[in-house]
């Protein structure tokens, strides 16, 4: 009996590290309710006890034109356990007035689907007339920690 215990135990920790890996993922918005002449901040932050982020899919957000991104990234060590964290912001304007839906940002790792939250954005009608139509930079459909979000003009 003690023989098969010590051999599940050796088993359990040479199994391969990735087998534990810790991941969260969590998206936000700064407001909810906003007007046309206003834009509204998306920010998804990804944390892993792993070197490199999983490649993210973002949201269709056809109802917003895409006016910035940046993204950023943090590694700290503890005891020997790697920690990092990867935040995607995006500038998002509103096309319309209306109630809109800002879908959740999923990731798959392992075989396992993490999604975030689901926004909904309710937008009125502002005050300044509609600006003449200018091209729009498009949200990428994933990203990854390791490249730096793309844009089309």
């Amino acid at each position: 009996m003690i023989r098969i215990l010590a051999i599940s135990l050796i088993f359990l920790l040479s199994l391969n590290r990735s087998a534990f890996a810790e991941i969260s993922i969590k998206a936000e918005v700064d407001k909810k309710v906003i007007s046309t002449d206003e834009a509204v901040t998306y920010k998804v932050t990804v944390a892993s006890d792993e070197k490199n982020a999983p490649v993210l899919t973002l949201p269709e957000i056809k109802d917003f034109a895409l006016l910035s991104s940046a993204q950023s990234s943090s590694v700290s060590v503890a005891k020997s356990k790697v920690n990092t964290a990867f935040v995607y912001v995006f500038i998002l304007a509103p096309k319309a007035a209306g109630k809109f839906t800002i879908g959740p940002t999923t990731i798959k790792h392992d075989g396992q689907v993490y999604s975030s939250e689901t926004f909904e954005i309710e937008v009125s009608q502002g005050k300044n007339k509609p600006k003449p139509a200018i091209p729009e930079k498009k949200l990428p459909g994933s990203l990854s920690g390791s490249e730096e979000p793309k844009i089309t003009l």
